[in-house]
């Protein structure tokens, strides 16, 4: 028989960071075509244009963000890092809401995309580390659900806002709102049990 499964604050840090992530990864397509007769860019051009463009604005900063968190995480710390990483998101889709043109909404999403970076570079070896002794892929799995998840309500959620009309602006705003939740969990100082971290600091090597 399975041993039961138990959770702790990062845990649930963990949780949340994977549905923020999914949902500042989608909440900009999503919103696309309201975004682009709001502020006036063309999404013509079998996505080569400027709503194709966004997405490599936000890919870029993430290819790069994934090469620098080995080095984030053994200079401050996987969970350190990985709550910055969650404050980038949430300033970058904040940044986003409030764009007032293209430009902006671009290097917006290019913040954005620097924190997704360390996401997906960090989140699953925190959960690892966390559960090292007993059967860390249960937790790794589970914790992955959480990205199902924040798809499935992301889509969901922002489509039925959009169709009953609420502007894109709150819509964004909302998940620069939920990813503060988990940066939270991770940069509040905490004193349990759980130790994802080492103690002491790695040169950048």
């Amino acid at each position: 028989m399975a041993k039961k499964m138990v959770f702790g604050r990062y845990d649930y840090a963990a949780f949340s960071c994977f549905m923020a992530y999914a949902c500042c990864s989608l909440v900009v397509p999503v919103c696309l075509v309201q975004l682009a007769q709001s502020l006036g860019f063309p999404l013509g051009e079998g996505g080569k244009g400027a709503g194709g463009a966004l997405q490599l604005g936000r890919s870029i900063p993430m290819v790069a963000a994934m090469l620098f968190c080995g080095f984030a995480a053994g200079r401050w710390g996987k969970v350190r890092s990985l709550g910055v990483a969650m404050v980038l998101m949430s300033v970058g889709i904040g940044l986003a809401a409030i764009a007032p043109a293209y430009g902006l909404l671009f290097a917006a999403v290019a913040v954005a995309g620097l924190g997704e970076g360390v996401v997906e570079g960090l989140a699953t070896p925190v959960i690892q580390d966390l559960h090292i002794d007993d059967e860390p892929g249960r937790y790794i799995n589970f914790s992955h659900s959480f990205w199902s998840v924040g798809v499935v309500g992301t889509v969901m959620l922002a489509g039925l806002l959009l169709y009953c009309g609420v502007s894109w602006r709150f819509v964004l705003a909302g998940a620069c709102v939920i990813s503060l939740v988990p940066a939270f969990l991770f940069l509040l100082p905490y004193h349990g049990p759980q130790k994802p971290d080492r103690q002491e600091q790695l040169h950048w090597t």
